[in-house]
């Protein structure tokens, strides 16, 4: 067997909501653009004279492949998923977590990776980051939540701005995230593409996130609370650092 193939044996042995589905770039429907496409883990480069690495977020993984961390409910201490969203929208929302899902392979990974836009003609600076693309399969068997308008998606993130990625909107949930259309086919899927400009002072960054799946049931809670289900997530993230020579 492969280096790959033990790798990919490996990682499905830990995180059975999650398929590795990587495919070149293509759109994705939540706004103009394509993804950056496959699983590009680390690049370096040059800028002003100085040396830079972009690279995914291993969170305790082990060598230099790290892959999309699955969660059942959000973990992260640093990221503060749930104290965040209750301080932001406590007063008006009830926050069910349900725990995960009860089939497997929902969350299809389409594009985990790093890249590097160079200065051109219209940006006179370089943006550098990474995207996530992934596409929710529910395996209604099993009972996992259909893929209807009422599915969104919450994330909370750890960088510049606040933690609730929402836009600033009078709800929870993340923009670029649910049913959309690609090529005249419906999708369910969640794509962000976070990044930094270089054409100032240089500081080290790191970007984190949890996004999870959620359903707005349309119920009230005693307290007359709009009723969220939050389901399965992930966890995902970069950095930027100065290599020094």
């Amino acid at each position: 067997m492969s280096a790959a193939a033990v790798s990919r044996t490996r990682f499905s042995e830990t995180a059975a909501h999650l398929v590795l589905d990587y495919r070149s770039s293509r759109p994705h429907g939540w706004y103009q653009g394509s993804t950056v496409g496959g699983h590009v883990t680390s690049k370096d480069f040059e800028y002003n004279g100085k040396s830079y690495r972009v690279a995914l977020l291993p969170f305790s993984q082990s060598g230099d492949n790290p892959y999309l961390v699955y969660e059942d409910v959000p973990a992260d201490p640093a990221i503060g998923f749930k104290q965040n969203l209750a301080e932001a929208f406590g007063a008006h929302y009830s926050f069910k977590y349900v725990g995960g899902f009860r089939g497997r392979n929902e969350f299809h990974v389409q594009s985990h990776s790093v890249y590097v836009s160079k200065p051109s003609g219209n940006v006179p600076g370089l943006d550098c980051g990474a995207d996530l693309h992934v596409v929710y399969r529910p395996d209604s068997r099993k009972g996992d939540p259909a893929a209807n308008d009422n599915l969104l998606w919450i994330q909370v993130v750890k960088s510049v701005g606040p933690a609730l990625d929402n836009l600033w909107r009078a709800n929870p949930f993340y923009l670029a995230g649910g049913l959309t259309s690609v090529n005249g086919e419906k999708v369910f899927s969640f794509y962000d593409a976070p990044s930094v400009g270089l054409g100032g002072p240089e500081p080290d960054v790191r970007f984190m996130a949890e996004a999870f799946l959620v359903q707005d049931t349309g119920t009230k809670n005693a307290a007359g609370k709009d009723v969220v289900n939050i389901f399965g997530g992930i966890r995902w993230g970069w950095q930027l650092q100065e290599l020094t020579r």
